[in-house]
């Protein structure tokens, strides 16, 4: 798995770029030797949950005391989700992370999302980067937080 395209919403490359470590380590964490198809997204997630708490990173991050809804992880204000099943989680994800950084809790949000080609490994009806940008784009004067999307891919 390796990371294949970025999509930059309203400068969150810039942001995550002078956190240098931070960007190192999600860079290093997310290119890999799994490869979509041969291993499941369940495993996928266990690994790369492992490798992020190696480094720090707070994991099921509570976004609300009150409510139980989460982020997959969050370290120096940037929160990431990661997202490889059912397209519809993506928008929870986004609002999720809109939410963290409107109450400043986070700089910017962080979505990785399958290539094209690796959701259609997956199976049907599952996130995909250019359809999540493609998404994102008609939504940009609504969505006005820094947000990274990520593809992954083999």
């Amino acid at each position: 798995m390796k990371i294949c395209d970025m999509y930059d919403h309203n400068d969150a490359y810039i942001i995550l770029k002078n956190k240098n470590k931070i960007w190192n380590e999600i860079y290093c964490t997310f290119n890999n030797s799994l490869i979509f198809g041969k291993v499941k997204p369940n495993k996928i997630k266990l690994y790369l949950s492992k490798e992020l708490n190696k480094l720090g990173w707070a994991d099921r991050v509570r976004i609300h005391n009150n409510h139980n809804l989460t982020i997959g992880f969050l370290k120096d204000k940037v929160g990431i989700c990661i997202q490889l099943g059912n397209v519809a989680r993506t928008y929870a994800d986004l609002l999720k992370l809109t939410y963290l950084c409107d109450k400043g809790i986070t700089d910017l949000g962080v979505i990785f999302v399958p290539d094209a080609l690796e959701s259609k490994i997956m199976g049907g009806n599952y996130a995909r980067f250019d359809r999540f940008v493609r998404d994102l784009e008609v939504f940009r004067e609504i969505i006005n937080i820094p947000m990274l999307i990520i593809s992954l891919g083999n």
